[in-house]
């Protein structure tokens, strides 16, 4: 190893001439040699064949130690952010102690003009993370710290370098005894979230994602020599102060930060898309064409408390709402949030008028990070659709702190969602999809799907804006502690799954895995809901005061018996899980896995569940699809008829609406073109569909003309229009559904016989009783089920 000093400098540390031609080597996970090929025989000791095709000399390759991946890994990098000096490999040595006779190993060191980043690397030789102590390791680096940066200051012959000493971790399970040490010591976590976040940014920015990563790490701190004054106009609107001003985008790329939506951003709420690679190529190329935008960049000013300067000029104008003069802003790393405008701004990065233009900007002060998602929820209201999963990360943000009840417990729930995508002792983790996260094979899950199941759940409870109206079994009262405790017992049930049936939990979507899909994690929560309220019921638990070990350790005398069924699993009914019952295949499997618990544990008897295979019998579909054929048939005679009468020869075109119209000469035609004797094409009609009487029905004055009498069920004659033929909506569903792969309900089943005596046997009996029922009104609740 090789102590750093003046003499060695360029044999330890790379500078980007250097980078370039190491960044090849570093950037394969795998070392590699030659052999001729009169000497090859059979590779041992790890190495294979990479390249066989070469005339006399047969290329082989082996592996990397996983530990040098990693490193291999932060150094590329580091190396792609733009990085001014690298170390060279992880031989190089610092001296720390004042006589300069005791030096420290260094995995991976950065050096910028202006900063430097000392990484030790850690990283587990294992597949999954495992918990670990890495009590001495923090306090040994505390004890060096001084030392290390005497020495880099010095050495770099920079006074005011600010350095950061980080922490990488692999596959390890960092205590919070240890992060609570590293701040201690004010060493920076570096994991898995944060490797993947700025592998993407950088895929993204290339080196401006630097900017980035210096806000991260020396957020807050001064930013030696840079220039913080500019001409600013005061102003107020909404009661809110702002400032108006234009700055070179280099500075305030220096000065700026953006709270993208990911596991790294730990200051929340983090509300941005990652930025786009193509759109922020197509804005970098119109200003380098000499392109501009006139619109402002809107950002936050964070002034830590500290009042800011604002010397105003002599003049002013009498009664003017404004005031001029010079703004001094807080010359810090990450002092000022982009709130809009990221891809403008970063698009000035690699540009070559990042210091010679300037960019208009709107800054607000202080704002909470609450009013700043929602100012960007407004100003992206009618921009790029925000997706689902992106929405459901921001409203656990946003409703975290909400003073109505129901939202904070969404807020909850879709905080524990995330958090159990994002916390490395979750056996999701890596397996969410949170924010705009990329898919991957095993990183499938959707935030939705969690929530699916958490809300068929009695964890949280049941609310209205200001009211509990049924406590939750782990509600506390506080949003902090319910998450705390929900998110522990959901993490050791998960993992008791997960290692009781670790085949199974491993298994990908792409070789039909079941339980860590979608619709098998929705399923999984549902049914450990019923568990914990079957031993709730019985005074197994006390969910507030039993330990969440405790708790599953009851609880897996019930849940065992889920591991027989996907036992006795077979392939073909793998497939017909993933394939067959479409979105009621989370119920599907919930009910699967109550069947199977009961199978071991009589006493568990779910609400619904007996009815639930009873009416999967399929045994009511064969009447059901009967009757349902005689009602089309005896409807499509009957409007056919009425129309005929209304229209002449016109009763198509003038009977229907033109795009239904439209719509069936064109299927005709379709299906005509494949069939060859003339008497068996299709006319128009005859590609009507059952939902489609529905429409000529209402069509323009038909309804109130021709068919509300003989089509309104037997006391509904007051209710509107729509209501009166939502009886087609509702049998048209359950045709539908018992002409495919579907068990038609007992209700349903009863629903279609009534349709039938009314229609067909002049019977209104039943649809009059069945209509009533339904008609009784629910009790309407802006309330939250968990």
């Amino acid at each position: 190893m090789t102590i750093l000093n003046d003499e060695n400098f360029s044999e330890v540390m790379a500078d980007r001439d250097d980078q370039r031609a190491i960044l090849r080597t570093r950037s394969r996970s795998y070392i590699e040699r030659k052999v001729r090929k009169a000497e090859f025989a059979t590779p041992d000791d790890g190495w294979y064949v990479l390249d066989n095709k070469l005339q006399r000399e047969v290329k082989l390759a082996k592996d990397k130690p996983r530990s040098e991946q990693f490193e291999d890994q932060l150094w590329v990098l580091l190396s792609k952010m733009g990085f001014k000096y690298l170390s060279r490999n992880r031989l190089c040595r610092i001296r720390y102690d004042a006589d300069g006779s005791s030096a420290q190993q260094i995995d991976v060191l950065a050096v910028d003009d202006e900063c430097a980043v000392i990484f030790e690397c850690k990283c587990a030789d294992s597949d999954l993370p495992r918990p670990v102590n890495f009590k001495s390791e923090i306090e040994a680096i505390g004890g060096k710290k001084a030392g290390l940066h005497r020495e880099l200051r010095a050495r770099f012959g920079n006074p005011d370098l600010k350095i950061a000493y980080v922490l990488a971790t692999k596959n390890y399970i960092v205590s919070q005894s240890d992060i609570d040490r590293l701040k201690t010591f004010q060493i920076h976590h570096f994991a898995e979230p944060d490797l993947e976040y700025y592998t993407q940014l950088v895929e993204h920015l290339g080196g401006a994602a630097r900017y980035q990563f210096q806000g991260d790490l020396f957020g807050n701190q001064d930013i030696p020599s840079i220039e913080n004054r500019v001409y600013a106009i005061e102003g107020s609107m909404g009661g809110v102060r702002y400032f108006s001003f234009a700055m070179e985008p280099e500075r305030l790329l220096k000065l700026g930060y953006v709270l993208h939506r990911s596991k790294s951003i730990r200051v929340l709420p983090s509300y941005q898309r990652l930025i786009k690679k193509s759109r922020l190529s197509s804005i970098r190329k119109f200003i380098q064409n000499g392109g501009y935008f006139p619109n402002s960049i809107v950002v936050n000013i964070d002034t830590t408390g500290k009042d800011l300067s604002f010397d105003r000029g002599g003049s002013s104008i009498s009664d003017a709402n404004t005031s001029v003069g010079i703004l001094h802003l807080p010359p810090k790393y990450r002092s000022m949030y982009i709130i809009d405008g990221q891809h403008r701004l970063y698009a000035y990065s690699d540009s070559d008028y990042a210091e010679s233009n300037t960019v208009p900007v709107v800054a607000f002060i202080d704002l909470d990070r609450q009013k700043q998602l929602k100012l960007f929820m407004e100003i992206n209201e009618n921009q790029k659709a925000v997706s689902k999963n992106l929405k459901h990360t921001l409203d656990a943000d946003l409703k975290w702190d909400s003073k109505n009840l129901a939202e904070r417990a969404d807020g909850i729930k879709k905080t524990l969602a995330q958090e159990l995508g994002e916390d490395i002792s979750s056996p999701l983790f890596n397996r969410v999809l949170i924010g705009e996260d990329h898919r991957t094979e095993a990183r499938v899950i959707t935030l939705e799907a969690i929530l699916k199941g958490l809300n068929q759940t009695k964890f949280i409870g049941k609310f209205t804006k200001d009211a509990i109206r049924e406590s939750g079994y782990f509600y506390t009262g506080n949003s902090k502690t319910t998450l705390d405790k929900t998110k522990r017992i959901l993490c050791e049930y998960l993992t008791y799954v997960a290692q009781t049936m670790p085949d199974e939990w491993q298994r990908l979507p792409k070789d039909n895995g079941i339980l860590t899909i979608n619709d098998g994690i929705t399923a999984l929560i549902a049914v450990f809901g019923d568990v914990v309220q079957h031993m709730v019921e019985r005074k197994e638990i006390a969910p507030l005061t039993t330990s969440p070990e405790k708790i599953m350790e009851i609880a897996s005398t019930y849940v065992d018996g889920i591991k027989g069924f996907f036992d006795q699993l077979s392939e073909v009914e793998r497939g017909e899980l993933r394939k067959k019952y479409g979105s009621g295949a989370p119920t599907r499997l919930r009910r699967i896995f109550q069947q199977w618990i009961q199978n071991q544990r009589d006493d568990f008897a779910p609400e619904g569940l007996a009815e639930y295979w009873r009416d999967q019998s399929k045994q009511y579909n064969i009447d059901t699809y009967s009757r349902v054929a005689d009602i089309e048939t005896r409807l499509r005679d009957d409007v056919k008829e009425v129309l005929m009468d209304a229209y002449g020869n016109m009763w198509m075109k003038r009977g229907m609406p033109e795009k239904l119209y439209t719509y069936l000469v064109t299927e005709a035609a379709k299906k005509n073109r494949l069939i060859e004797n003339e008497k068996d094409e299709k006319t128009p009609w005859d590609c009507l569909m059952l939902i489609h009487l529905r429409d000529i029905m209402q069509h323009q004055a038909q309804w109130s003309n021709y068919f509300q009498k003989r089509y309104t069920i037997p006391g509904q004659e007051g209710r509107k229009k729509e209501e009166k033929t939502s009886w087609l909506v509702q049998l048209n569903s359950i045709r539908n559904n018992a002409d495919h792969e579907y068990s038609v309900s007992k209700d349903e089943a009863d629903y279609v016989a009534a349709i039938h005596d009314w229609l067909i046997l002049d019977d209104g009996e039943s649809i009059s009783r069945i209509s009533a029922d339904a008609r009784a009104p629910a009790p309407v609740l802006a309330d939250s089920d968990a």
